[in-house]
């Protein structure tokens, strides 16, 4: 996956993430939901043909839009160890 950054100011960024779908931008997107400093975060893939996703986040200005968007894919992944070491225990179980 490759990210360019195409806007960023002190109040939203806009970035393109080159080999990503829906898999990985709405669960991208239901956590930056979870910062109190986001006003509004959104992506758009043109064509399912076409893996590239562009990312808007905007902030009320208390945060730096590209720090709540690094926050936010840390904590995804995060998730997704958590995800991981879980789903291991349940097939050990069996």
């Amino acid at each position: 996956m490759k990210a360019i950054i195409t806007k960023n100011t002190t109040k939203e960024l806009e970035l393109e993430l080159h080999d990503a779908g829906h898999t990985i931008c709405n669960p991208l997107r239901e956590i930056l939901f979870e910062d109190k400093h986001l006003t509004f975060a959104g992506y758009s893939l043109p064509h399912p043909l076409i893996r590239t996703a562009t990312f808007i986040i905007r902030t009320d200005g208390k945060a730096k839009p590209i720090k709540v968007f690094v926050n936010a894919a840390q904590k995804l992944i995060k998730r997704v160890e958590e995800l991981r070491t879980a789903f291991r225990k349940g097939m050990e179980a069996e």
